[in-house]
């Protein structure tokens, strides 16, 4: 019987609409089916008893608004070897819904989210990480095709929210967390440096 051995974990953080997914989502598919995803943002709390103007004043940029004791025990699960149903999150009626979904104990676990290095439980646990630096006009507009095609928010509400949370949150906790990476990468001006990673982790694999 093969001995299990421990997965090699990646962060991958940065700002809303920095490209976090799509450099996870690439990493995955290079790696074929030696890559699982973890995403922070399944792990936020569930407020469906949240009405009215409490509802609009709802920080979802803030490192509260996520139950990352959750993550760091399904992660914890993973490193074990054991496969974890982590839950679904819908980002139109911020509620948990009832189904979940499967994810794997494979040789790499790859755990993306605005404060993958900002918690202290999680960043301990990571082998290697990145924090993706992209421009806030540049992340603006990404976010704002993100949630009128993804998340079913319209402009007014993107820009609410990026004015009032977004921004600021940034500033105060996701820009300070970059000091914690292993890589800084300038997205725009170092296209290559995702195939490098690429590279990098196949060799860790061999």
């Amino acid at each position: 019987m093969k001995r299990f051995k421990r997965p090699l974990v990646l962060g991958v953080t940065g700002g809303s609409g920095s490209g976090k997914s799509r450099l996870a989502s690439y990493i995955k598919e290079g790696l074929g089916g030696r890559a699982s995803i973890l995403c922070q943002d399944w792990y936020y709390r569930d407020n469906r008893g949240v009405g009215g103007e409490a509802r609009e004043q709802l920080n979802f940029d803030h490192p509260k608004s996520l139950e990352t004791s959750y993550c760091v025990r399904q992660l914890d699960r993973l490193l074990a070897g054991e496969p974890v149903r982590a839950p679904v999150y819908d980002y139109a009626t911020h509620t948990r819904q009832a189904e979940t979904r499967d994810v794997l104990p494979e040789p790499v676990i790859i755990v993306e989210g605005l404060f993958v290095l900002h918690e202290p439980e999680l960043r301990k646990r990571l082998d290697l990480s990145v924090f993706i630096d992209v421009p806030d006009d540049m992340r603006l507009l990404r976010r704002v095709r993100r949630d009128s095609v993804e998340r079913r928010v319209d402009l007014e509400e993107t820009l609410r929210l990026y004015e009032n949370y977004v921004r600021p949150m940034h500033a105060k906790f996701i820009a300070p967390s970059a000091r914690h990476a292993r890589w800084v990468w300038p997205q725009l001006d170092e296209e290559r440096f995702k195939v490098r990673l690429l590279a990098l982790l196949k060799k860790r694999l061999r």
